[in-house]
């Protein structure tokens, strides 16, 4: 009767992850840093960072199922880090945006961000840059976590799993300091005694001390007489009252006592931790100067004079308009009235001279087999023919060796070109095709001077740059089954081989006249 139940204890967390209080949630998250320190160390990407790939047991351990290598689907193609969706770029940042988007989605009741723009909508969303806003249930402290930890650009997030393990573990320690941020005050160490985690946990800590948000609750909280680090606790002031010193006999000095309760760290109950327990949003005060009509009524005549300003501005620019496009007018039909008359005058000696040669002009000026015989070569068709090279080259070596086969990089004029060369690349079964376009001076070039205005583009594309990289080369790509136009670097196999190898390719269009 045992074994359903270790088979039970087996089964994904899933959505069950929405289900976990505030202390588990974090002590989860922890246990999973610790897991993938182990598995890769700390300068090493793991992958596989979902909630259907983690399974946690009653007694608390955790367990993560395999990584895919790549053609991510289904749950894990959605916890990604954007530099892993886009170029397969592997590194511990990309853990710390896994297990941050994790942390949202356990604190927003299973829901990722944007799940309103729907699912294809929301990775697009998060894809392209866009800032990602805590849940209000996650709190103050949470919330700067997970900011912090989903950062669009890798620099921004933290650097490793276990400095999200530091900053999860002041979270749940809930510690108020009343001095200075140093070892000492923390541990009752020297600074140079501290393990790694204690180190850096002493360095967020010391970031976080003049962060504009704690000023901001601590002004709320009233308390200006000491820096607060961690969540706040109006309702808990046993480190401020202590009944202690009254004991003692008049031989201690008074001021002994303040300075011995400086140093120690106070670390508050778990249940009284705000940051681990669901936030309940309160409706705010109504406006202090709610009962002064005037006042009101004074700013609603500057935001009505304001709203006129651009109105005015924008019908005295149309008045102009008008009288420049009247004046303008004017003046082109007068032009026109001059030249019909001076035409009208030179053509008026001629009519009579006109008739007088037709004979001989009709027989000299009529050569029609010449007139004939000129579009004939004009209007030659063209025949082009396509051989699709699988090589992972650069954009500049496929140009070179296009020319050499006496051919160049394919020039796409349109839709039925378009798919035949996409037919091609699906029967060598590649996903990235080098075509005969690239960014010259800021602008889409084709080789052989051709004139082009058909650009199937990438959802984001074209994005210009990667990272410091400029993208000035033109490539075919199929991104998660969607074909469409991406820049790129020159040698993207080069920087990447992991990623491309084996999936590049370049076709060389042969021109014939028949």
């Amino acid at each position: 009767m045992e074994q359903p139940k270790e088979n039970d204890q087996l089964q994904p967390l899933g959505d069950a992850i929405a289900d976990l209080d505030r202390k588990e949630l974090c002590d989860l998250l922890v246990r999973l840093c610790d897991l993938i320190q182990q598995e890769v160390g700390t300068g090493a990407y793991r992958g596989g960072l979902y909630p259907d790939n983690i399974t946690r047991e009653p007694d608390g351990s955790v367990h993560l199922g395999p990584a895919a290598e790549a053609d991510w689907n289904g749950q894990e193609r959605d916890f990604l880090a954007p530099e892993m969706f886009w170029h397969g770029q592997k590194s511990p940042a990309a853990d710390v945006y896994s297990l941050g988007l994790i942390l949202y989605y356990a604190v927003n009741s299973a829901r990722l961000p944007f799940y309103k723009s729907g699912e294809d909508g929301a990775r697009q969303r998060r894809m392209n840059g866009e800032a990602i806003t805590p849940p209000k249930a996650a709190g103050r402290r949470l919330s700067e976590i997970i900011v912090k930890a989903t950062a669009f650009q890798v620099s921004e997030r933290y650097r490793s799993v276990e400095e999200l393990k530091a900053a999860l573990l002041s979270c749940v320690s809930n510690i108020y300091l009343s001095g200075p941020v140093s070892a000492e005050n923390l541990y009752h160490k020297k600074e140079e005694d501290l393990s790694t985690v204690e180190r850096m946990m002493l360095e967020i800590l010391r970031k976080e001390e003049d962060h504009e948000i704690v000023k901001n609750e601590m002004d709320e909280e009233q308390v200006p007489q000491e820096p607060i680090v961690g969540p706040l606790m109006p309702e808990n002031k046993e480190p401020e009252v202590k009944p202690e010193p009254e004991t003692p006999s008049e031989e201690t000095a008074p001021e002994e006592v303040p300075a011995e309760e400086e140093k120690p760290v106070v670390i508050l109950t778990e249940e009284k931790n705000p940051e681990l327990e669901p936030v309940v949003v309160s409706r705010l005060s109504p406006p202090q100067y709610q009962n002064s009509t005037e006042r009101e009524r004074k700013i609603a005549s500057k935001v009505r004079r304001r709203r006129r300003r651009p109105l005015v501005i924008i019908l005295v620019l149309c008045a102009l308009l008008l009288a420049a496009a009247a004046i303008y007018d004017h003046i082109q039909l007068r032009d026109l009235q001059e030249q019909l008359s001076r035409a009208a005058e030179t053509q008026a000696p001629e009519v009579p001279e006109a008739p007088a040669p037709e004979a001989t002009l009709v027989i000299e000026v009529t050569p029609e087999p010449t007139v004939e015989q000129t579009p004939a070569p004009t209007e030659a068709p063209k025949e082009s023919r396509y051989e699709l090279i699988v090589s992972d080259v650069s954009w500049i070596t496929a140009r070179d060796s296009a020319v050499n086969a006496g051919g160049h990089l394919v020039v796409i004029n349109d839709e039925a070109e378009y798919n035949h060369v996409l037919e091609m690349a699906r029967e060598k079964n590649i996903s990235y095709i080098w075509i005969g376009c690239r960014r010259v001076e800021g602008t889409m070039s084709w080789v052989e001077s051709a004139k082009v205005d058909y650009w199937p583009w990438h959802a984001g594309e074209p994005s210009l740059v990667d990272g410091t990289v400029p993208e000035d080369y033109l490539m075919l790509s199929n991104i998660n089954g969607t074909w469409g136009y991406n820049d790129n670097r020159n040698d993207p196999a080069g920087d990447y081989p992991d990623f491309y190898s084996g999936r590049i390719g370049y076709v060389i269009e042969f021109e014939a006249v028949g």
